[in-house]
């Protein structure tokens, strides 16, 4: 996957796209993107079965919870083609205790693991999960 040619091609249509630095566990590169109007994320697989894993969560989630209450508490995703991924990003900011137990026990209950700080962000006055995978049954 040439990483470095899809950065530069989406710099042209969106300037102030920036490369999330890849962590310790990321199977997948990740492009912020900023619009005019919304912050989004660009999710790109190593395999097809990294953005696979993702997009059953969040299915599954809307099946289980229903789209409206699921997207209350994970970040919506847009689409899922092959080794591509486009989601609603928030912001960066430290996860209150509060509400980090709130979507635990969401999680919990919809069979997600890997509901961490690191996993969550705010989208204006509430916080998401934007990424998390369900425990294997």
């Amino acid at each position: 996957m040439p990483f470095k040619e899809i950065e530069a091609i989406l710099n042209v249509f969106f300037p102030r796209t920036k490369h999330a630095d890849s962590k310790h566990g990321f199977f997948k590169h990740v492009f912020i993107i900023h619009s005019a109007s919304r912050r989004l994320v660009l999710k790109i697989g190593r395999s097809k079965r990294d953005i696979q894993r993702d997009y059953v969560t969040y299915t599954r989630l809307c099946d289980r919870a229903n789209p409206k209450r699921a997207n209350e508490h994970f970040a919506k995703i847009y689409w899922r083609t092959g080794l591509f991924m486009l989601q609603k990003y928030g912001k960066e900011v430290a996860v209150p205790p509060k509400e980090h137990k709130r979507l635990k026990e969401f999680g919990e209950r919809f069979g997600l693991k890997d509901v961490k700080e690191a996993n969550i962000m705010k989208f204006g006055n509430k916080f998401k999960i934007i990424d998390a995978e369900r425990k294997k049954r």
